[in-house]
This record gives C-alpha cells, structure tokens and sequence, in this order.
C-alpha cells in the first residue's frame, strides 16, 4: 500500500490547533467561551447536589491519586483526568449545560481544560483559549456530520476529541503528539442514545466519560503512545464507522470564524428535544386566562428524532429525574399545572406530584414523518373544553442562536442553579463568579481562581 503524504485532518489539526494557541484568538471568540464557561460552571453548581453525582465524587476520592486538580464542588484534588470525569458529571447531569446544534461540547470541554490547566499551572487565559478551542473543534466535527443519526450519543462521542485537545494544549504538546491524542480518542469515543431512550443515569454518566478519555488520550500521547494517523477518515475510522462527515466543514477557516459563537444555552433543565413544544405550550398559556380545568387535550406534533429521545411513555417510578428530563410528556404537564419548569420541577418529588398523572391522560405526541429536525420546529395544539381550539408552532430552538435567552432569563438561570447550594448567598455567588471571569485572562495561574474576584495573584490591572 503507497504511504499516505497529504496529511490527514487529525495532523492537520495538530499543527492547527498548536498554531492558534501561539498566535492567539480573536477577542469575540474569548468573548464566548468566557460566557460558555460562566453556564458551564453554573449548571455545575447545581448537578454537583445531585445524589447521583454525589455518590460519584465520593467513589474517585476514595479511589485517590496524585492531588493535581480541584473538585468544584468542594475542596477535593484528585488526578486530572478524575477531576475532568467529575466535573463534567457535575455540569451534564441536569441537562441544562449550553448546546451547539445537537452536541454539548462545554460541559466536557471546559471540565477537561479546567483539570488538566491546573496540574501543569496552566495561565487563566491558556485555559480560556484551551476551551475555546476544543469546543470550537467539538462543534465543527458536529456540523461536519451528514447522513440520519444512528443512535451514538454524538455530543459524547465528538467532545473526547475537544477534551483531549484542549488538554495537549495546555500540556503544551507538539503538533504530532496532539495528533496523536486526537488519533488515540477514535479508541475511546462512545456514546449510545439508549441510555436517553431508557431514561437511566448512564445518560448523564457520557460526557463525563467523554473528558476523562480526553485527558487520558493526551497523557498517553505525552507519554510515547502513537495512533492512528486516519483517525477520522481511514477505511476503519471515525467516518466510516459512525458517521459520515465533510472535511470541508472541519477545517474551513478553523482558528479564524469560530462556530461556537453559534451555541446557545438552555432555557430549561430538559432534553433540548422538548424545548420547541415547551415554548409553544408557554406561548399558547402566556396571556393568561386559561385554567387547567379548561384543557381538555394538549396536542404536541414532533419530529422522528424528538419522538425517539423525548416521546416514550411516562413512567417515573424507576428513575423519577431522569423521567423528568426526558419525557416531553411531563414537561408540557408540569407547564400545564405550574406555569415554569426549572429545577424546582425536575426534583422527585415533583415529577411524582399525583395531580400530574391527571394531565399527562390528556396529552397525545403526534410524529410528523415529513419534519427531519431533531430541535425544531415543534407545533402545540390546546383544545378547550368549550371546544375552541388554539396552535402556536415554535421554529427554533429556544435559547438558541436564533431565540438567545435574555439577560432577565440568563440571570434567574444562574440564580437558581446557585440556590441549589446557597439559596440566601445565591446573588453574590454569581456576581463573584462573574468577577472571576472577567479576570480570568490576567491570571498568572489558573489554582488563583478563587482570589480573581478579589485582589489574588494574577497580571495586575
């Protein structure tokens, strides 16, 4: 067999990646991940209470290791890999981390950054460029995606290769060993929708996987191992096995138009499938003067794909959250009976409220084969009992690109993710996290973090 010359995407993106963290980003590209790490930490905050996670984080302390990179939900130090497992635990497992497309690149990106830029003292604004670059190469391999989705969890399946260049990154590799890291993760990179379709905790278990393979990929690149050179595009590679994709689309201007401007952050703490037919119903209910008893059936029309990951029956008791997260049957319920779903509405005892079970007889999911969408667009039909019937259809994804969150709804977001540990503290948490992040780029050392809202070590002014 002849040797291959031209260089293959994943040497391409080595030298790539290696070239964009030594010249620098452009400041809009800063910009957003510096406002995609602020939802990522804060929607850890709020799944780091979760018992699930919680159990997590005790079984990796009691593991051990080498004392390297911080927990963020407490004083723990654990190895980077571990942190960057736990971490992304943390800001995945309420489903309320930020969504380019149909991936979540942030939760396991800036976990995995964030780890590996404090076990080698890594500069605040080397982990902001770290994060926004292995995002960025999470959403261009997800836009380079083509053909119908088989089933991969492909937001877990992409982010192991962003976790494991922004680690080489900050680990300061050469451009072949970060080709290397890259090549390693076609070993790794997993991810099933089954997990979503069952409605189990190993759903929120894959991006942590994801960043902690990530990591991994980049200490055994550092450390000698070689890989594959067609990672993505060999015979037996990424592309041909999972999915097929467009090189184009990859490295088109990569390091200079930067495509995770184009992600957007979730209006609710569900499966991003409901959210289209969850804005509607609010639309529908806005106004005022419909009360519950006027409702005699709530008609939602969705997609295959919606259908697939947030269509199945309602059937909490095994796993009451999870059930919450991903049956679009109970959000258009608890939006029915309260008026919101928040956090506040995916807690187990809410999603058992037996007055639910009364609302949920009265909605029906209609699949409307010609729509291919996996996010949007979603039509909501109320019928009255007095027989007067009212549509909104919702296009796009709330929170997304087209429909941002405003600051009104970004700020109670981060409010109440705050809440969670510290309800009476909860605005000054936010307005310190805020602080940090504004210094973040002045930080002499990214261990400094808990001082940059204040007078801690970094540039100076």
């Amino acid at each position: 067999m002849a040797a291959h010359t031209d260089p293959t995407l994943s040497q391409w993106l080595g030298d790539r990646l290696a070239s964009a963290a030594r010249t620098g980003l452009p400041a809009d590209a800063l910009e957003s991940a510096r406002r995609l790490i602020l939802d990522t930490r804060m929607v850890a905050w709020a799944g780091a209470a979760q018992p699930d996670v919680i159990a997590v984080r005790e079984l990796t302390w009691r593991n051990g290791g080498a004392a390297q990179s911080s927990i963020w939900s407490g004083p723990w130090k654990v190895p980077a890999a571990e942190a960057a497992f736990v971490n992304a635990l943390c800001a995945s497992a309420l489903d309320y981390d930020s969504l380019h497309a149909n991936v979540h690149p942030d939760a396991i990106v800036a976990a995995s950054a964030w780890a590996v830029g404090e076990s080698v003292h890594a500069t605040g604004r080397e982990v902001l460029q770290a994060c926004a670059l292995g995002s960025e190469l999470v959403c261009r391999l997800a836009d380079a995606v083509s053909g119908p989705q088989k089933g991969w969890t492909i937001g877990a399946v992409l982010g192991t290769f962003g976790a494991a260049g922004a680690a080489a990154l900050l680990m300061r590799l050469p451009p072949e060993q970060i080709a290397h890291a890259l090549g390693l993760c076609l070993s790794m990179a997993a991810g099933s929708q089954q997990a979503n379709v069952e409605q189990v905790l190993a759903k929120r278990l894959q991006p942590a996987l994801a960043a902690r393979a990530g990591v991994q990929a980049a200490l055994l690149a550092q450390a000698g191992m070689t890989a594959p050179a067609q990672a993505f595009e060999g015979p037996f590679g990424l592309w041909n096995l999972y999915f097929p994709s467009d090189r184009e689309r990859v490295s088109d201007q990569f390091g200079v138009r930067f495509s995770l401007r184009e992600t957007g952050l979730k209006k609710y703490p569900v499966c991003a499938c409901s959210h289209a037919a969850l804005d509607a119903l609010h639309a529908i209910l806005r106004p005022g003067g419909i009360q519950l008893d006027d409702i005699a059936r709530i008609e939602a029309q969705i997609s295959p794909f919606m259908d697939r990951l947030v269509g199945g029956a309602f059937s909490p008791a095994s796993n009451p959250q999870v059930t919450g997260q991903f049956s679009l049957r109970y959000g258009l319920a608890s939006i029915a009976l309260r008026g919101r779903l928040g956090l506040a509405e995916i807690a187990p005892a809410a999603v058992l409220d037996p007055g639910i079970a009364g609302i949920v007889d009265r909605i029906h999911l209609a699949v409307d084969t010609r729509h291919t969408g996996e996010l949007a667009p979603a039509t909501v039909r109320l019928t009255l009992r007095s027989g007067q019937a009212i549509e909104h259809t919702v296009t796009t994804m709330p929170g997304g690109p087209a429909a941002p969150m405003s600051a009104a709804e970004l700020e109670r977001k981060y409010l109440e993710c705050a809440a969670v540990h510290a309800a009476e503290n909860a605005p000054a948490l936010v307005a310190a996290e805020i602080a940090r992040l504004a210094r973040m780029d002045r930080l002499d050392d990214i261990n400094h973090w808990t001082a940059a809202g204040n007078t801690g070590p970094d540039r100076g002014a």
